[in-house]
Order: C-alpha cells, then sequence, then structure tokens
C-alpha cells in the first residue's frame, strides 16, 4: 500500500508524468509490487489475496505495458516462482513505444537491486500524445526519455529508502522469533543507516547479550 501511494502521487504531483503516465515496480518474475495506477491483488471468492502480473493488471495502460514487457522479457505468460538455475535479470534498460486507444506512449524500464539480493524491475510510461502536443515527435521522445529517467530514479530512490527502512524489521522480527526459541547463537547485528533503527537493533542486541548470560545458568535439561 505504501509503495502504490508513493507512485500515483510521484506521478500524480509531476509535470512531466501527471498527463496520462504511469510507474510501477515489479519482481523479475512478473509480479507487481507496487503501481501508480490499478491493483495489485486480486481477492478470491474465500478472501485470499493473489498477486497480479503487470500484464494482469485492471489498469489497461499498465496492462498493455506489461504485455510488451513480458514478451520484451521472454517472462512466460502465467507467473511461477522464479528458477533458482535461471541466468540473473539483465541491467539493460527497457524501451519501447506503444498505442492504445489513440495515444502514443514511451516507456522506459531499469533493474534494480536493493539490499540482500533482491532484485524489482521499475518501469515509466509517458503519454507523448498529451505531454508534448505542441512539439515535435522527435523532440518529444527526447524529452520522454529524459523525463523517464529522472522518473525512475525518484522510483529507485524511493524503493530503496523503503526497502532500507522495512528489511532490518523484517530481519528483527525474523531473529525475535530465534530468541523464543532460545536459539541465541544464531543472532547476528546489522547496523541500519537510520538511528531509529539502529537503536532499536542495539538494544537488542544487548537483551540478547544479557540472556545468553542468564542461559548460562541454567541447566541442560531445561534448555
Amino acid at each position: 500500500k505504501f509503495l502504490g501511494e508513493f507512485l500515483h502521487n510521484l506521478v500524480t504531483q509531476s509535470s512531466l508524468l501527471s498527463k496520462g503516465g504511469r510507474a510501477f515496480s515489479y519482481e523479475t518474475t512478473g509480479n507487481l509490487t507496487g503501481a501508480s495506477h490499478g491493483a495489485i491483488f486480486t481477492a478470491g471468492s474465500d478472501g485470499s489475496l493473489t498477486r497480479l502480473a503487470v500484464w494482469q493488471s485492471n489498469d489497461s495502460t499498465t496492462a498493455v505495458a506489461g504485455e510488451l514487457l513480458r514478451q520484451s522479457l521472454g517472462l512466460p505468460s502465467i507467473v511461477g516462482p522464479r528458477d533458482p538455475s535461471a541466468p540473473s535479470p539483465s541491467n539493460a534498460t527497457v524501451k519501447f513505444s506503444f498505442s492504445l486507444n489513440g495515444e502514443e506512449y514511451d516507456h522506459f524500464g531499469q533493474t534494480m537491486t536493493l539490499p540482500y539480493g533482491l532484485v524489482w524491475r521499475v518501469s515509466v510510461v509517458i503519454s507523448l500524445t498529451e505531454l508534448f502536443a505542441d512539439i515535435n515527435a522527435a523532440a518529444a521522445r527526447m524529452l520522454a526519455y529524459t523525463a523517464a529517467a529522472i522518473a525512475v530514479l525518484a522510483v529507485s530512490a524511493g524503493l530503496l529508502i523503503s526497502y532500507l527502512v522495512t528489511a532490518p524489521l523484517i530481519r528483527l522480527s525474523h531473529q525475535m522469533e530465534e530468541v523464543a526459541e532460545m536459539n541465541l547463537d544464531v543472532i547476528t547485528q546489522k547496523r541500519s543507516p537510520f538511528k531509529e533503527i539502529a537503536d532499536i537493533q542495539a538494544f537488542f542486541g544487548t537483551m540478547v547479550s544479557k540472556l545468553m548470560e542468564f542461559r548460562a545458568y541454567l541447566p541442560e535439561a531445561v534448555l
């Protein structure tokens, strides 16, 4: 939800993207992780949520761009888990143009490597028809790619910052599960660049140290 709101605000508040533009991020399998327009989940009859692939989006512009991306990247139409033996995703920029309902669009996408080996792709779609109606096509496309590059950098920065905030908390949650089982020897510390999170990590590390001291006085039968 946070990522979707971030992308939506980026598009609607940008003079270069607000006129028919789109921004979305997705995993290398094709599953959406955030989108400025349209849902990234579909609800089943039992209330369960299933993530949508880019080409399955209920936003027509995102879906058309997603289908062209799927073909360009050679992804299967039905999303499955990534094959560990598959080659690493290319870092090449993916550019293409397409038409929809009489509108001309340009797509600009880039692979982004996040901490802990997480790889996402970030895409921006710009409407040339609405944005550059008064200038020639060549100039429009040059400006479009410049705008897209700036937008991709903004999206990537937002993704990176949000991940740097959430990843340590997710890791801390997993470590707390280990503490609950008294598996204290597997706990390792990684410092966050954010002071507030670093303070929480430091307090947690102190707690684990004191628990290890306390554990030393317990008989093995209790453990």
